[in-house]
């Protein structure tokens, strides 16, 4: 493993939260005590207009983790399965050669029978390999910050949304426990920084502190093609993030377990050609297409939707009762259900008062 950085799991660049299916889905659930910050069961997304909706679980189904410990225990994990990492090591040039692919930076080079592609979000091996990289119009950037958070509620998240919180996305309060909380922001079209700023101000009454890192958030939804010859791209670089929230170490951990299985079967099979490389492709929509499809699709009318139709929304979920239903149905990373009948659970049937 060539990791670009001098540490593993550093700078930080994530929100961090995730959902306890998920991690037992990655295989990192066992060493949780090593990372998990807080356990939560509830969320509050808030509407433009300030109006709330709370949904509630009866037990904890998301954790917010601290992603360099997380990020290390799993690069352990790989040690002790036989990997070799090697720190410092900025791959800039990849090139398919015959008998290898061949990896290099200022450090120098190395080659290999088959190369796997986690470059984060930059896409830069990606298009060397021949491959279109991620729509940039739909990677936004963000910034975040842990504060002071006395009054959050420890068990549950805050989603803020309109235009005037953080454009094109939504801003977030994660609490840690200890009172304290990581928020932060995504937007388009405005500085995040500023963004940050003024919400900060506005939620918690906080002035002149700077943002500690930054970083983006993907709401393309997965590249055209993740594979070539000798090659497979996986992670942020193939887009598999979820469109709707920006989290990728799930789904991202759950293509990149493909991945290892598709290359130990082509090591084993001498072949690394695409036209065996390409059961990765299907494998992984296979198991997540339908995912990324019907996020892709919420996304969209997200980003089309109006502030005032955003309150209109709200108000239609809490009369029909949407916050009470949503636990049984409801998957942080599995979304496809419970997008597919939001539109049936909040639009007025037969007998029902309409808003």
């Amino acid at each position: 493993m060539l990791e670009e950085h001098a540490q593993i799991g550093l700078p930080v660049e994530c929100a961090g939260l995730l959902s306890l299916r998920g991690l037992k889905a990655i295989g990192a659930y066992g060493a949780r005590e090593r990372f998990v910050l807080n356990e939560l069961r509830a969320a509050t997304f808030y509407s433009p207009s300030g109006r709330e909706l709370r949904i509630e679980a009866p037990k904890p189904v998301a954790c917010v983790v601290d992603r360099h410990e997380l990020d290390v225990v799993l690069a352990e994990q790989a040690m002790d399965a036989g990997a070799e990492v090697e720190l410092g090591r900025l791959v800039k040039r990849i090139s398919i050669r015959p008998g290898g692919v061949e990896l290099g930076g200022s450090w120098g080079s190395v080659s290999a029978e088959l190369a796997i592609v986690a470059e984060g979000f930059r896409s830069r091996l990606v298009r060397q390999l021949g491959l279109r990289g991620l729509d940039w119009r739909r990677v936004l950037p963000a910034s975040q910050i842990d504060v002071p958070a006395p009054d959050v509620d420890e068990e549950g998240v805050e989603v803020h949304l309109g235009r005037g919180v953080a454009p094109g996305f939504f801003a977030w309060v994660i609490p840690l426990g200890d009172g304290v909380a990581r928020v932060g922001l995504a937007c388009r079209g405005a500085d995040p920084r500023d963004m940050l700023r003024a919400f900060l101000k506005r939620r918690f009454g906080l002035r002149g502190i700077e943002t500690a890192y930054s970083g983006s958030v993907l709401k393309c939804g997965p590249i055209p093609k993740t594979y070539a010859e000798r090659a497979l791209v996986v992670g942020d670089a193939a887009g598999q993030a979820k469109p709707t929230t920006g989290g990728g170490v799930i789904l991202g951990g759950l293509c990149a377990s493909i991945a290892g299985q598709v290359a130990a079967e082509a090591v084993e099979a001498g072949d690394f050609s695409e036209r065996f490389l390409s059961s990765y492709e299907r494998r992984w929509r296979r198991l997540l297409g339908a995912e990324f499809s019907a996020m892709k699709k919420a996304r969209a009318l997200l980003d089309i939707m109006p502030d005032g139709a955003l309150d209109v929304a709200f108000e239609l979920a809490k009369r029909a009762g949407l916050a009470e239903r949503v636990p049984e149905i409801a998957d942080m990373d599995f979304q496809s259900s419970l997008l597919r009948r939001l539109p049936r659970l909040i639009t007025p049937g037969p007998g029902r008062r309409r808003f």
